[in-house]
């Protein structure tokens, strides 16, 4: 294939990665630029666990891009040549009876229109089925047989093997100062090293950085952080939080932000999150941690609903950082005020999920063509007035 047009990209996580790959797919000439490691320890995506579901409430059209995109997800266990994602199911739980308009009943409709062998259970079945959920404490919810969990930090590392065997030119340890701009368009950027790479295309990818390099995106993207607490059950209750009795969850996680994952099968750990409004924050600022009524949230939680990890110890915890928009939609357009430049960003939380598949919208963007969610993820001038990540706890800040 004859190579005529160049591509930069900003960032190497899983949105730089993507469009690399999918790009290079097209026929451009790829450099990554990164100031590394890869993964960062202080990315999104650098962690032990992303949920993989199609569970999107009302919202058709991220439950239809999931479909799709679950089946790239299996091939890629073939294609990697190792299982970075888990399908062992998902569950959504409540703790009174699902109401018609609720986030759990809304999913479950769409599943079952789709042909999803989801299963609704009541609280004896969810005790039977995840004994690990104290008796009686959800009263609702549903099995999801299809979805579960990535490997997040490792798939960062397939991605970044798979642009090096595949030709793309990865530069990390080198990360980008500022944009080259010539004659009313960007032209490539150039490097705190002093160097200067000049392409026909550059694509910014910086996740929760994005807004302090490019300012535009200051009044659409902020980062937050929400925290995650990864615990040690004792050895002999390990096993009821092995895959096979304990699905990835979300526990009325409209009301509440809590979510969590089966045991790690190498680890030994067994991951607890929250999906809410977190607070604003610096990407590198150095209260970047996790609170004492974080952890004291985290632990009441565990009281009332997972006896058997009230008093297991916390081994690690971390700020999950969000690139956040206001709809909850990400954010992948060409920037309006700079030819030759596009965005992709605005993960909002929820965005490794759709790894598979992001790398082509993006490219779609690069190369002026439309899909299915570009109205969603365009350039947005106006505040959003609703919502639009319908698991997620939109409450007060943490």
């Amino acid at each position: 294939m004859s190579v005529d047009r160049t591509a930069l990209v900003l960032g190497a996580g899983v949105f730089g990665l993507e469009a690399a790959h999918s790009l290079a797919a097209r026929g451009f000439s790829v450099t990554v630029v990164d100031k590394g490691p890869v993964p960062h320890p202080l990315a999104a995506s650098t962690d032990l666990s992303k949920a993989v579901r199609m569970d999107y409430g009302d919202d058709d059209a991220y439950a239809d891009a999931m479909l799709r995109c679950l089946e790239r997800w299996r091939e890629r266990n073939e294609s990697f040549g190792t299982t970075l994602f888990h399908e062992t199911g998902v569950t959504y739980l409540t703790r009174e009876r699902m109401a018609e308009d609720s986030f759990e009943h809304q999913s479950l409709a769409r599943l079952l229109a789709r042909g999803v062998a989801a299963e609704r259970l009541d609280a004896a079945a969810i005790h039977r089925r995840f004994p690990a959920w104290r008796e009686g404490f959800h009263k609702d919810g549903y099995v999801n047989p299809v979805g579960g969990w990535v490997e997040s930090g490792r798939l960062i590392e397939a991605l970044a093997s798979r642009a090096q065997r595949t030709h793309i030119q990865l530069r990390l340890g080198a990360e980008a100062r500022a944009l080259i701009e010539r004659g009313g368009r960007v032209c490539g950027a150039t490097l705190e090293d002093g160097a200067a790479i000049e392409a026909d295309l550059t694509v910014l990818t910086l996740g929760a950085w994005s807004s302090f390099f490019l300012p535009e995106l200051a009044a659409q993207v902020r980062p937050t952080g929400h925290p995650v607490f990864l615990l040690r059950p004792r050895a002999e209750d390990a096993a009821l939080f092995e895959g096979e009795r304990f699905a990835t969850y979300g526990s009325d996680i409209a009301k509440t932000g809590w979510y969590g994952f089966p045991l790690h099968p190498r680890e030994g750990l067994v991951k607890i999150a929250h999906h809410g409004a977190g607070r604003a924050l610096h990407p590198e600022a150095s209260d970047r941690v996790v609170t004492d009524g974080q952890i004291a949230a985290l632990r009441a939680f565990v009281r009332d609903a997972l006896p058997a990890l009230a008093d297991a110890p916390i081994e690690r915890t971390r700020l999950c950082l969000y690139a956040d928009t206001d709809d909850g939609h990400f954010l992948i357009d060409r920037v309006p005020s700079r030819e030759g430049l596009v965005v992709a960003t605005g993960d909002s939380g929820h965005a490794l999920k759709f790894a598979p598949l992001v790398g082509g919208w993006i490219a779609d963007v690069c190369e002026g063509k439309g899909h299915a969610l570009s109205g969603r993820f365009c350039w947005r001038n106006e505040r959003a007035t609703r919502r639009g990540e319908a698991a997620r706890h939109w409450g007060e800040h943490e």
